[in-house]
């Protein structure tokens, strides 16, 4: 079978064809999370059972994409890749049909799993279909994928839960996945290294090893702070089992002859920097994704909707960016274009430690757009620069392991940063303050005397009856200052993470430009 360069189809019209399951997927890990109330009542469930929809989908995501390298060798990338958006698309379906949690719950697990290995695969034959010089491009149409889908992802959800079913959710993707099964009968073709090698043996037990690991992990991460972390037995237990069977895993991994993950490309520093690198910016992007829709809706009273209204612009900053990169491939200095993105995401992360309960919507914005246009110049060198150096046949399993690193970074970002930081973090704030409100301090006093005043001119009571009321209203100003100390703890956390791909930059060699464009890239030190 000949590839699609030999059949001279036109390299944007495979990255569309590989874009459009790719958006499906990553706006599916988001959209779920607006419409969890509206998923429980339907079904007679209450929210924190809906929550598990989330939860068995970022699972079964982590768990395949580090094998979907080798699962694309047994069986042929366009066979898996085929397979896999067929099975997306026929989960989508089951789900929006589910008529309880558990059906849902199966089919969840099943769409979790199938989409996840349509990330790493849509990037490997993406690479694959540019020449080396216009990866960067490839690369920009790549991350519009990346980044608008997860933003998208809340805005579409909250529309369609305030307007529609929430069945529509999963039902939506069922026409994008036919389409994409056609235009990939059509367009895309394996070269010979991509075509199935059914010598290869699957190794169950690594495999059972990887499955309990990873799985376990993601439940942990997902569930730990509503079951108190180390204070659950239950956690406790994940902990162990999540230790214990990704040790195994690598331990079987080190010593197979047909490993799922080829641990020795760990030894090229562009792509073991790529991969660190990853790990940080799935840490920075979706605690971001997350953290500023939950800020405008605790504190300016937004709906989902309208919240992902005020993402946007950040996206089409992103967009703007993207589109300069595009243009201007040939030019950029990946090292560079690094530094200013790390440069502008620290600053947007400055801007956003300063929110408060007076910040306007401009404000929130600004710090949204500012992290949209610092991204992607972050994003996209890491993808190129991490593939300058291996061989195209190894860029299935180095695709799947960068795509693990990233999502691993976002789970344990959204349950560090949101489920945990931000809560104890408040408590903290909350005590903090408490202690300066007593009746020997004279500050308190006189705020607590002009409250009451103000109760008198506008509630129209005596001043003897407002000693209650203001109580409350000290007590509500005092949860909202610690809230929003708490947020302002995390963006602080996040702005100094920011700072790790520049010392990264030390292990990121580059290609020398030779006449000869034959030869086999040198490699120079920076």
């Amino acid at each position: 079978m000949e590839n699609n360069a030999e059949r001279k189809i036109h390299p944007y019209l495979i990255a569309i064809t590989v874009m459009l399951p790719t958006f499906m997927v990553l706006m599916d890990t988001s959209i779920v999370s607006v419409a969890l109330r509206y998923i429980a009542g339907p079904l007679s469930v209450t929210p924190d059972d809906a929550a598990w929809t989330l939860t068995v989908y970022l699972a079964a995501n982590a768990i395949i994409l580090p094998i979907t390298g080798f699962l694309s060798q047994k069986f042929g990338r366009k066979n898996f890749f085929l397979f896999n958006v067929i099975g997306f698309t026929i989960s989508s379906f089951l789900c929006g049909i589910a008529p309880n949690l558990d059906l849902l719950l199966l089919f969840r697990t099943i769409q979790g799993a199938t989409g996840g290995a349509l990330q790493p695969l849509s990037q490997a034959i993406l690479m694959e279909s540019f020449p080396i010089e216009k990866r960067t491009k490839a690369m920009a149409i790549f991350a519009v994928g990346v980044i608008f889908a997860p933003i998208l992802g809340p805005l579409l959800g909250g529309y369609i839960v305030n307007n529609y079913s929430w069945r529509w959710m999963f039902l939506i993707n069922v026409p994008f996945g036919i389409l994409a099964t056609i235009m990939i009968l059509m367009l895309i073709f394996d070269p010979d290294y991509a075509k199935a090698k059914k010598f290869l043996k699957i190794d169950y037990l690594a495999l059972s090893f990887l499955i309990i690991g990873i799985g376990s992990f993601q439940v942990m991460l997902d569930r730990g702070q509503e079951y108190n972390w180390l204070n659950s037995n239950f956690i406790v237990a994940l902990a162990i089992l999540s230790f214990f069977f990704v040790l195994m895993f690598l331990i079987r991994t080190f010593y197979s002859k047909n490993p799922f993950i080829r641990l020795k490309l760990l030894k090229d520093s562009n792509y073991a920097s790529a991969a660190i690198a990853m790990f940080f910016l799935g840490f920075i992007f979706f605690v971001t994704v997350a953290l500023l829709p939950n800020f405008v809706q605790t504190f300016l009273g937004y709906d989902a909707y309208t919240a992902g209204l005020i993402m946007m612009p950040g996206g089409i900053a992103s967009l703007i960016v993207l589109l300069f990169l595009n243009r201007f491939s040939h030019q950029v200095d990946h090292k560079m274009s690094i530094f200013i993105g790390s440069i502008i995401v620290f600053y947007s992360l400055y801007l956003m430690q300063q929110l408060n309960l007076t910040a306007s919507p401009y404000f929130v914005t600004l710090g949204r757009v500012m992290i949209g246009f610092g991204l992607p110049f972050i994003f996209i060198p890491i993808n190129v620069v991490a593939f300058n150096f291996l061989k195209k046949e190894d860029f299935n399993e180095a695709s799947s392991v960068i795509n693990f690193t990233r999502n691993i970074g976002g789970s344990i970002g959204i349950s560090f940063m949101i489920d945990t930081l931000i809560e104890r973090r408040f408590i903290f704030h909350r005590d903090a303050l408490v202690s300066h409100l007593s009746p020997t301090n004279p500050i308190f006093n006189n705020m607590f005397d002009k409250m009451r005043h103000f109760l008198v001119s506008t509630g129209g009571i005596s001043f003897v009856n407002t000693y209650h009321a203001a109580i409350a209203l000290a007590n509500k100003t005092l949860t909202g200052q610690s809230l929003i100390m708490a947020y302002q703890d995390a963006f602080h956390i996040m702005m100094w993470s920011s700072l790790i791909f520049i010392p990264l930059l030390l292990g990121i060699k580059k290609i020398k430009k030779s006449k000869n464009e034959s030869k086999q890239p040198t490699i120079v030190e920076m």
